[in-house]
């Protein structure tokens, strides 16, 4: 992955277009120890006292490349170019998008010269220019610019990598005798040096996490606007992605209802999930809201009843699939119809998992006025969260209409959880053809991806991400590692760290949906399954072997949009490929949309 500097790009940038440049060039696997500097000021330009160069990408190889990116429609009419943005807005250029990149590169050469010396060895590298149309197909070809100093919609459906090696080949076959210098890489990091020195873009992740964190909690207070729609309607069935706020909104209707005198049953599938929320209401201090896991509800109330010792000599022998399926509801069902502890509403997270014909059954039992004409409300994800169960959207659609003829239906569409990168990252790798959301506003830290070859390398690799997210002051009770692995499986078991401030560090499985470690130097470690629902501001995903087939894609899915402002990806590097494709969606038109 390319050194991008700075690592994000400015809230403010107005052009999409470069975004999408800025992103390609980073995710590109073939572009590591390359140097891309974005949005490069110049204090002199031959038109002018100051300019900017959209990306300067210094390549190890020794070759200075500037680009040049143009957004939008462009058209060229009796010599004077245009180009109209995607809201429709028209500007003319001074001067061809061409002349431009080869101003914007004269320029950077003539200062490396005065810095550095005509017959230096920075000034030795090749210097090459090129416009970039990531919304179109190049212009037709003229005597103004080489054929492969445009490069248009369809050659971004290669690797940007293999684009700026060719554009570096076509430069120095036109030079002819141009001869690279004896130390290119030290060349290439004097000419970064000089551009962008470190005091420019040295910022601790500590800070870069804190600020993002602020930011992504304030954006989930625009989630309850649809506390207003489902206030009015008496049953409701609320779809959204992860990161949507599903969670939350699930917790302060739940709040909101025993505020008002009613007995309300807040439930979800994951154990993980229950014990935070449980933890949460007790905090909310409401003696009317019940709150934990499905099944460790179903668990206590047999343990209330008179079917309590049956239910022990039942599972004796059994397997925990037959307990949850079969010995568990049978006897919780019995109890509920014993004890009669009837709820006035009933709330679910993580609604995909629990939609079957048996649970609604038992729902009923609980809930005045049953599944039919009750006051329940479901929260779900059945994009790709539903990893417990196989069963279409529209089979549990119909598995609802079936136990209810009327409910109001409503959809979050806003990720209010992750950051901007996080967000479409995640749905990029989980092989979404388009965004299954609204991205936050927050652009947050570049999602980064650390590449091993074998079990020894992943220990180096994420040893490595650790050390690094101390020495930036980041906190270990903000980082998680999750796995698609058990702990005895996953290379995090094998994780020591020995550190001056903290010790040794050593990672803990996390076991309650709380995690206060008695010693400072644990990390938490969980698996992606038993963490859904949950989530934390750092996340480092290790054990990511394979991307494309559907399994992973859901198992990714769920354990990247785990994190919240920064996300470590620890990947196989036979992977890389798969992942390079992946990229290449964000220039689909509805991918933009």
């Amino acid at each position: 992955m390319a050194i991008m500097i700075p690592q994000q790009y400015e809230q403010s940038t107005p052009s999409a277009a470069e975004k999408r440049i800025f992103h390609l060039l980073e995710n590109d696997p073939d572009t590591a120890s390359w140097y891309v500097l974005h949005s490069l000021g110049l204090a002199k330009r031959p038109m002018g006292p100051y300019g900017e160069i959209d990306f300067v990408v210094l390549v190890p190889s020794g070759a200075v490349i500037c680009l040049e990116v143009k957004g939008g429609r462009v058209s060229c009419k009796n010599g004077v170019w245009q180009t109209v943005d995607r809201f429709g807005a028209t500007a003319e250029l001074k001067k061809s998008p061409f002349m431009q990149a080869r101003d914007g590169m004269f320029a950077l050469r003539d200062a490396i010269v005065k810095k550095f010396g005509e017959r230096s060895e920075p000034c030795r590298c090749l210097f090459a220019s090129a416009v970039i149309f990531p919304d179109i197909d190049s212009p037709p070809g003229t005597p103004e610019f080489e054929p492969w100093e445009s490069i248009g919609h369809s050659e971004l459906q290669t690797p940007v990598s293999q684009i700026i090696l060719r554009i570096v080949a076509a430069q120095r076959k036109k030079l002819g005798r141009w001869s690279p210098p004896t130390f290119p890489e030290s060349s290439i990091r004097d000419i970064r040096q000089f551009l962008r020195p470190d005091f420019e873009r040295v910022v601790l992740r500590s800070s870069a996490l804190t600020q993002c964190e602020k930011a992504i909690v304030s954006l989930t207070e625009d989630q309850y606007a649809v506390l207003d729609v489902i206030s009015s309607n008496p049953r409701c069935l609320i779809e959204g992605a992860a990161g949507t706020g599903k969670t939350i909104l699930a917790l302060e209707y739940s709040r909101r209802q025993a505020q008002a005198g009613k007995r309300v049953l807040l439930l979800c599938y994951n154990r993980l999930l229950g014990d935070s929320l449980a933890s949460s209401a007790k905090d909310i201090g409401q003696p009317n809201l019940q709150a934990g896991s499905y099944f460790r509800f179903l668990r206590e109330l047999v343990n209330t009843s008179q079917y309590r010792s049956e239910f022990e000599t039942a599972t004796a022998g059994v397997t925990q699939e037959q307990l949850f399926a079969d010995v568990l509801p049978f006897y919780a069902q019995l109890a509920a119809e014993a004890l009669n502890p009837q709820f006035d509403v009933l709330v679910i997270d993580e609604a995909q998992d629990l939609l079957s014909v048996q649970t609604l059954e038992m729902l009923a039992t609980l809930l005045k006025g049953g599944i039919t004409g009750g006051g329940w409300y479901l929260f779900g994800d059945f994009t790709r969260q539903c990893i417990y169960g196989r069963s279409p959207r529209d089979v549990h659609l119909q598995t609802l209409a079936a136990a209810s003829s009327f409910f109001t239906q409503a959809q979050l569409k806003t990720n209010c959880r992750n950051s901007r990168r996080i967000g479409e990252e995640t749905a990029l790798l989980s092989g979404f053809s388009a965004l299954p959301y609204k991205l936050g506003q927050i652009d947050g830290l570049p999602v980064d991806y650390r590449y091993w070859k074998d079990e020894q390398h992943e220990l180096t690799r994420l040893s490595e991400v650790v050390l690094q997210l101390l020495a930036d002051r980041v906190s270990m009770q903000d980082i998680v590692l999750l796995s698609t692995r058990t702990f005895a499986d996953s290379i995090a078991s094998r994780l020591r760290c020995d550190t001056q401030k903290h010790g040794t560090i050593s990672v803990t499985e996390i076991r309650k949906g709380s995690r206060p470690f008695a010693r400072e130097s644990v990390l938490a470690f969980c698996t992606i399954q038993s963490f859904k629902g949950m989530e934390s501001p750092v996340i480092i995903l290790c054990d990511v072997e394979h991307v494309e087939e559907e399994e992973p894609q859901a198992l990714l899915y769920t354990g990247m949009s785990r994190a919240r402002s920064l996300l470590v990806m620890v990947v196989r590097d036979s992977a890389k490929e798969a992942i390079a494709r992946s990229f290449l969606r964000k220039l689909n038109e509805s991918w933009k949309a």
